[in-house]
Order: structure tokens, then C-alpha cells, then sequence
């Protein structure tokens, strides 16, 4: 009998451990439009974001964006090996956004002709098709968990999410931060990352895409110069480029961009504080 016993309590011990909810801690977070948030689930666990799967770094690392759009909350759910789950429900916080109207601008980059909205086409492909290899791979490069730095030290001429308008023309929402300084000052890698892309496009002029792991990208337009080529790797703070005027630009500025997945998020929010 007390054998049995024994064995009965220690199958009780064992289900006890299998039903432990599993964990979610959260590193860093902005739960806003265009916001983020980072954390750590126990490694081998599958994670969803609203029913939709998101990758998982092989120490349980997690990065998800939020939409400039997005309204209420989001669910995060999380199944460890056991397929034990638990969920987390994150509060959104909606921002206002502003209208900034940019004036002179090249003519050809806001009516441009067939010729070149062709050619903005092929750019445009060209760059999810970059996208798209970053959210495949979605390999672990972990330094962003502790925040970005700033690729430059300027003054801010533009932000995430601003409606905007071009010589009195309305066009898309900014998907991005601006930051204005001279011709040719450095660009620095604002953590670890790959080159997915260099490239020479219409509307963004001389632009890069940094792959940063968890499907999280960067993007550096405008630049004067590309001081890098794709397949490239890169430590935060190594010079990725120059600053310039390329492309749809009223004057020479960084257009500093960040997205997760195909979602634009707001860049300036990673920076560490």
C-alpha cells in the first residue's frame, strides 16, 4: 500500500508541474498607436497575437507591433510544450496625430509620370520582397530587447503617423521619424542587424532596410550615400550611410523607419531610455 500511495502522490506532483500556467514577463513595452511591446515566454512555447502565430526566439524572446490604427486591446496567447496555455490582454492607448504640410518638394516625386510610377512599383516590390526575407528568416539577433539607439543626434522634423501633404497635395500618413541635419552627416546602425536591402528608389531616394531578428526591420531614407551593401552584417552604431535629400525630400533630413512584420510602428518609441 505504501508503495501505491508513493506512486499516486508522485503522478499527482508530475500533473501539478504540467498544469503550471506558463509565464509572461514583459521587458519593454509602449502600449500605444504604433507602439510595441517585448517580452519573454518559457523557450519552446508558440505564441499567437490576436489568433495570428508570431515567431519565438529560442530563449522565448517575443517582439509584436502594434498598428497605428489599432483601437481597445490586443490578446497575446501562449501554449508551452505541455500545451499548457495562458493569455495576456494589453490595453492600447490611442494618439493624436497631426497634419504636417511639407512644401517644396521635387513636382515629379508628387505627380509623377507613368515612366515613374512604374519605376515606384518595382521599388515597392523590391522592398517587400526584402520584407518578406527578413519575416521568413526571423532569426534572433537579440540586441533590440534592450531598445534602440538613436542612428543620429538632430533635431526632429518629422514624426510617426502625421497626415501629410506634399506642395498642398494630401497623400499617405508618415510612416516614420524624420530627423534634419546636414549633408553627409554619419548614419549609424541603431542595433545588430543584416542589410536586406540598398537600393537607389524613386520616392525614398537611396534607401536601406536593417533585418533585426523577430521580423522587426528598420529603414533609412533619403541618405546622401549607402556605406553598405545587402547581406552585410552590422553592430549598433556602425555607419550605415550618410545623411542626404534623395528622392521625395524638401531638404536633407533621415527618414527613420521602423516596422514589425508588414506593420509601420513608430521608431522613436525603441529608443532606450
Amino acid at each position: 500500500m505504501k508503495t501505491i500511495l508513493t506512486g499516486f502522490m508522485m503522478v499527482l506532483a508530475s500533473s501539478a508541474t504540467w498544469a503550471v500556467t506558463p509565464e509572461i514577463t514583459i521587458v519593454r513595452q509602449a502600449p500605444v498607436q504604433g507602439g510595441f511591446l517585448v517580452a519573454k515566454v518559457p523557450a519552446g512555447s508558440t505564441v499567437k497575437l490576436d489568433g495570428k502565430p508570431i515567431s519565438v526566439g529560442p530563449d522565448g524572446q517575443i517582439v509584436v507591433g502594434f498598428d497605428r490604427e489599432a483601437k481597445g486591446a490586443a490578446v497575446l496567447s501562449v501554449c508551452d510544450a505541455q500545451n499548457v496555455c495562458a493569455e495576456k490582454t494589453v490595453k492600447i492607448s490611442a494618439r493624436v496625430f497631426k497634419t504636417q504640410n511639407v512644401t517644396g518638394i521635387p513636382p515629379k516625386t508628387v505627380d509623377p509620370d507613368p515612366a515613374q510610377v512604374a519605376r515606384t512599383e518595382a521599388d515597392s516590390k523590391a522592398t517587400q520582397e526584402a520584407r518578406n526575407k527578413a519575416n521568413e528568416a526571423a532569426k534572433w539577433r537579440s540586441a533590440f530587447m534592450d531598445g534602440f539607439e538613436l542612428p543620429l543626434e538632430a533635431p526632429t522634423s518629422g514624426v510617426y503617423g502625421s497626415r501629410r501633404t506634399y506642395n498642398g497635395q494630401e497623400r499617405s500618413w508618415h510612416k516614420g521619424h524624420d530627423l534634419a541635419a546636414k549633408t553627409g552627416t554619419p548614419v549609424k546602425a541603431p542595433a545588430d542587424g543584416i542589410v536586406r536591402l540598398a537600393r537607389d528608389t524613386f520616392m525614398s531616394g537611396n534607401l536601406i532596410m536593417l533585418d533585426h531578428g523577430g521580423a522587426l526591420t528598420t529603414v533609412y531614407a533619403h541618405l546622401n550615400s549607402m556605406d553598405v551593401k545587402v547581406g552585410d552584417s552590422v553592430k549598433a552604431g556602425d555607419v550605415i550611410g550618410t545623411v542626404g535629400t534623395t528622392g521625395r525630400s524638401s531638404g536633407p533630413h533621415l527618414h527613420w523607419g521602423a516596422y514589425w512584420k508588414n506593420t509601420a510602428i513608430d521608431p522613436i518609441l525603441w529608443v532606450a531610455k
